[in-house]
């Protein structure tokens, strides 16, 4: 599993923190959740920058420096387009992202003249990416000159791309794609369907990958949501789809439809199809995440997901069903999230998946523990991470929400709030008593 090490980034004092299957963070605002996500974020983009960089390498040739510093413009680029630039940060930044044992890289802030990032590489990281790099450069030096072909042919005929992703997935530990959905989707699925009137280069590159990626997912839906499945036709799916599209359609109140230029959704009760713009903004939050989650499950495509206040604007009943469906797609599909939420609902049912995991290594009647929470809900705890992000007078902090005695969360350190409330009104009873 990858580790994360953390000084002085936006709210972020220092911290340590091991990426399990499913890592939650709490916290109240400004204390760093969309910072940490965004962290990780960068670290696994990389992958996708060394991708496009041996590739050129496979097209054009080994450039004159060579791996690192002819690639470390564009991880640079890649920071600073998430965190700004060097001159507003920290002098005493410094973040490490550990893929695997002894694969590491590291960015930090380096004071001389001026101030500028400074990314570099564990050394055998660097020694298997370089391995990798002769490899695209022999590559490109072999057939380059044979019989004046392109090379650029070559490659696609070859599949050396996939090949290479191959390569570069085996050295990082790490098969997934990576996904972040951000906060705020009511508001960005909206801007999605004005994209003639958007500039996209001006725009934050997170939400202007998950409003792209709502582009290419709204075909998926031209017949609806319980006819998507026939756009990945699988005869190996592990799950029903149509208890998929019962849930989905439960917790939307509705099918969601896309006509080629419109979204709408059918309404359960009435039939009407009311457009996207008007129904609810609980119902706009969580549209394109229930979506994007189950196209994901359709393909079954294993993937790393960010996913922001999962919560956003909805009773509490629904922010147990969408958790219960982000759990149900790690378990389908062996994919990983992070989630940062403000919810003790959604803590407290990670909590019940917990136990359920527990019992179902022991307890002999799997379709009764089914029946209880679903067939695709249960949580390994070894694979669980939780902590709260508290601010201090330094910076923020992290604190493990996990018992490592029990291996439940703590429910004592979730809902501080709901305690007060009560000792307020204690407090009041206790006014009441003395008049």
């Amino acid at each position: 599993m990858a580790r994360l090490i953390v000084n002085q980034l936006g709210a972020i004092r220092s911290m340590n923190i091991e990426i399990k299957q499913l890592t939650l963070f709490i916290g109240e605002q400004a204390t760093g959740k969309s910072t940490l996500c965004k962290a990780v974020y960068f670290f696994r983009s990389f992958k996708e920058l060394l991708l496009q960089y041996l590739y050129d390498v496979a097209l054009n040739g080994k450039s004159e420096y060579g791996f690192p510093k002819a690639m470390n413009y564009r991880v640079k680029d890649s920071f600073i387009k998430l965190f700004g630039y060097s001159w507003g940060l920290p002098d005493d930044l410094f973040v490490q992202y550990e893929y695997c044992s002894d694969h590491i890289m590291k960015v930090r802030l380096v004071k001389k003249k001026r101030k500028y990032l400074s990314i570099g590489y564990s050394e055998k990281l660097l020694q298997k990416i370089c391995e990798l790099e002769d490899i695209c450069a022999d590559f490109y030096a072999e057939f380059v000159s044979e019989d004046g072909m392109s090379p650029r042919v070559i490659v696609a005929n070859r599949s050396f791309l996939g090949e290479l992703e191959e390569k570069v997935s085996a050295i990082l530990e790490d098969d997934m794609s990576t996904y972040y959905i951000p906060a705020g989707r009511s508001m960005l699925s909206l801007l999605a369907n004005q994209k003639t009137k958007l500039n996209y280069d001006d725009m934050e590159p997170l939400n202007r990958k998950f409003m792209q990626g709502i582009e290419s997912l709204q075909p998926v839906f031209a017949k609806g949501v319980k006819q998507a499945h026939r756009q990945f036709p699988s005869e190996t799916r592990r799950f029903d789809v149509s208890w998929m599209n019962d849930a989905i359609v439960k917790g939307m109140k509705g099918e969601y439809f896309y006509n080629g230029s419109k979204e709408y959704l059918r309404l359960n009760e009435t039939g009407n199809n009311i457009p996207i713009d008007f129904i609810s903004s609980g119902q706009q939050e969580v549209l394109w995440l229930y979506n994007q989650l189950y196209v994901l499950m359709l393909k079954g495509e294993k993937s790393f997901l960010m996913i922001e206040e999962p919560e956003a604007h909805l009773y509490p009943t629904l922010q147990k069903e969408i958790f219960d469906f982000i759990v149900a797609y790690l378990n389908l599909t062996g994919g990983s999230a992070i989630v940062t939420t403000h919810s003790p609902y959604i803590l407290t049912e990670c909590n019940n998946l917990c136990y359920a995991g527990r019992l179902a290594t022991v307890y002999s009647n799997v379709k009764e523990l089914e029946k209880l929470i679903g067939k695709w809900h249960c949580l390994d705890v070894n694979r669980v991470s939780a902590f709260k992000l508290e601010q201090t007078e330094h910076g923020t902090e992290a604190v493990s929400l996990m018992d490592k005695e029990t291996g439940e969360l703590m429910a004592e350190k979730i809902d501080e709030i709901s305690r007060e409330i009560n000792r307020t009104y204690t407090k009041l009873y206790c006014l009441e008593e003395d008049l």
